[in-house]
C-alpha cells in the first residue's frame, strides 16, 4: 500500500495554537480522522471485495463467534438496522452463516464460514498497514496516552457499566459483572 498520506504530514507545519477550543477541536479531529481513515480503508479493501463496514462486522464475527447479532452491533458501534443490512450482504456472499438457536427463536447468532475466515485473514494486513501509516511519527507512549484519553471519553458517554467493559475490552463482559 502506498504511503502517500504521510508525505503531506511531513511537509505540513503544524500550528502552535489550536484553531478553536481544545474540547471542540479534539472531537472535530477524531471525527475527521475516522472519516478519512474509513475512506482510505474502503479504497484499500475494495480489491478483495470488502468495505470498511463489512470488514468490521466480519472481523468481529470471526473473533467472537458464535456472535449474537445484538452483540455484534454493540461491538462495532453500529445501529441494528445498518448491521442487519451488512450481515445480509455477508450472508449473501457466503462469508457468514446466520443461525437461530432452538431455545430462543428471537436470537440471531452469526458464524464466519471458511471463506469468511480466509477473507478476514487476507484483510487484516491491509488494515494493519493503513493503521501503521495513520500512526506514523506517533510514539508508542503517545499512542497509549491517546488510548487512555479515548477510553475515558467513551466511559463518560456509556450508559451502562457492561457497555464500557464490552467496548473497552473488546470482549464479552464477565459473567459476574
Amino acid at each position: 500500500m502506498a504511503s502517500s498520506g504521510s508525505v503531506g504530514a511531513k511537509a505540513f507545519k503544524f500550528p502552535r495554537q489550536l484553531p478553536f477550543d481544545a474540547p471542540d477541536y479534539l472531537l472535530h479531529l477524531l471525527a475527521a480522522i475516522s472519516r478519512y481513515r474509513d475512506s482510505a480503508l474502503d479504497q484499500a479493501l475494495s480489491p478483495i471485495g470488502l468495505t470498511v463496514g463489512r470488514y468490521r462486522a466480519l472481523n468481529a464475527i470471526y473473533i467472537f463467534q458464535p456472535c449474537p447479532m445484538g452483540e455484534l452491533a454493540e461491538f462495532i458501534g453500529v445501529d441494528r438496522t445498518s448491521m442487519t443490512r451488512t450481515v445480509d450482504q455477508l450472508v449473501g456472499a457466503a462469508l457468514v452463516e446466520r443461525h437461530t438457536p432452538s431455545l430462543d427463536r428471537r436470537q440471531v447468532v452469526l458464524t464466519a464460514t471458511d471463506a469468511g475466515k480466509d477473507l478476514t485473514l487476507r484483510a487484516r494486513p491491509i488494515v494493519f498497514e493503513l493503521n501503521r501509516r495513520v500512526l506514523e511519527g506517533v510514539s508508542d507512549t503517545a499512542q497509549t496516552a491517546v488510548i487512555r484519553v479515548e477510553q475515558r471519553m467513551f466511559a463518560n458517554l456509556a450508559l451502562e457499566p457492561r457497555a464500557i467493559e464490552r467496548m473497552l475490552g473488546f470482549r464479552r463482559p464477565s459473567a459476574d459483572g
